[in-house]
């Protein structure tokens, strides 16, 4: 879960952070770093400011709750195994409103049970035909209702197009080591933190990075999502592509296969850890996740593409090595590329915020934020063993759902 950019490193400064000398200012880098428009709608504009980059539940997707009072849950709305119960609701929630097409409601409906769908074989679904008014129907029923543990990532664009993604520990897991090097570099960068406020609160955010990562999906819907992010935030300095792709399509086990006898003949569920003591061996992106002669997660690859600014704003479609690099972080190792232009756009937030700081105090210490001592470094080390770990607890996760599906089932045919 581009499941998406819970899964996007931002790297953001509030508009109230800057004083009123700033204000004042009318330059045209001033100008061109607070656009007039209000960020698109595939872009989550709740973001956080400099100097913390944070792993954002929804990067490049619009925030799930969009009213921003309290609303009042449902609840005990629906029962876990009642899908028809959900349905019924889902109609009866937008019955009578006459925004809402038969062809639409059909459509969210769709979307309903790939999201209840626990035992789902991929994290990610494209669904077409939905106008805007259905899709926030859609997502407010998902706000107020109690059933949804674990939120899905929306994105809708402007083409009648809605992305899902579920939550997934391999989709977050490249974030979590950029987040470390983000933060660690950033805090190293000795600039007045109380002139430049960590806390947005209810201001308008100034975005000069993001990441997105997919799991098992298309690059296409990835860059979709990308270009139109960047296309309403044309300050961005950096925007980071991460794709990680399994060996084969997850599939769970069949109910008659000796994997689901052995498991169900067991007397409980198994716990986290005792699932993952079965598989024998520490973590690796090239070692598979099989218990009981069952693949529950394996990857083949895992690939990164990195932007940076020029002149003109980001295009992803651009070939130019100067501004964008790729690489593999796995199975073979060509990252170097990808890694020095990740360290270039890095180094130009930096650009910003120093002149960021200049704008608030003509006397700042130029040399001492741009102190050559201070680097970002990010050990594609870190990044594997982070991916490797999330390997076991998605595949935790796809055992528990099958688990309590084929359960539910053989009690069923037990009764009968």
């Amino acid at each position: 879960m581009a499941t998406a950019l819970k899964d996007a490193v931002f790297i953001s400064i509030p508009e109230t952070a800057i004083c009123a000398k700033l204000r004042s200012n009318h330059s045209n880098v001033g100008n061109n770093i607070w656009p007039e428009c209000k960020p698109h709608e595939a872009f989550d504009s709740d973001s956080i400011p400099v100097p913390v980059p944070v792993l954002n539940g929804g990067s490049a997707a619009r925030p799930t709750t969009t009213n921003s009072q309290p609303s009042k849950k449902m609840k005990n709305l629906i029962a876990p195994d009642e899908l028809n119960y959900l349905l019924d609701s889902f109609r009866q929630f937008v019955a009578g409103n006459r925004e809402i097409s038969p062809s639409g409601q059909r459509v969210c409906q769709k979307a309903l049970c790939f999201i209840v769908n626990q035992d789902r074989h991929h994290e990610y679904e494209e669904f077409s035909g939905i106008r805007r008014a259905e899709y926030e129907e859609l997502e407010r029923f998902i706000d107020e209702t109690c059933y949804f543990g674990l939120k899905p990532r929306l994105t809708y664009f402007n083409d009648d197009t809605l992305i899902i993604e579920m939550p997934s520990a391999v989709h977050e897991a490249p974030l979590v080591a950029l987040h470390t090097a983000l933060t660690c570099f950033l805090q190293g960068i000795p600039f007045d933190r109380q002139a430049i406020n960590a806390n947005a609160g209810g201001a308008k955010v100034i975005t000069y990075g993001l990441a997105e990562t997919a799991f098992s999906q298309h690059y296409d819907a990835l860059a979709k999502k990308l270009q139109d992010a960047i296309i309403e935030n044309p300050s961005l300095s950096l925007a980071i592509a991460i794709v990680i792709f399994e060996n084969q399509p997850y599939r769970s086990s069949n109910s008659d296969s000796d994997t689901a006898r052995s498991l169900l003949r067991e007397p409980s569920k198994r716990a986290a850890e005792d699932f993952v003591s079965v598989a024998g061996h520490h973590p690796g992106l090239n070692i598979p996740v099989i218990v009981e002669n069952h693949v529950w997660c394996s990857i083949s690859s895992v690939w990164f593409k990195v932007w940076v600014r020029g002149d003109d704003p980001i295009d992803i479609f651009s070939n130019d090595s100067t501004l964008v690099a790729d690489g593999f972080l796995y199975p073979q190792d060509t990252m170097t590329p990808a890694l020095a232009m990740l360290e270039k756009g890095v180094n130009a937030i930096r650009e910003k915020l120093v002149w960021l700081c200049k704008e608030i105090d003509d006397n700042v210490d130029v040399d001492a934020l741009r102190d050559p001592t201070i680097v970002f470094r990010v050990r594609k080390e870190d990044i594997v063993a982070q991916i490797a770990g999330a390997m076991h607890e998605t595949a935790y996760r796809r055992y528990s759902a099958w688990y309590d599906k084929a359960l539910k089932v053989a009690k069923g045919d037990q009764s009968m």
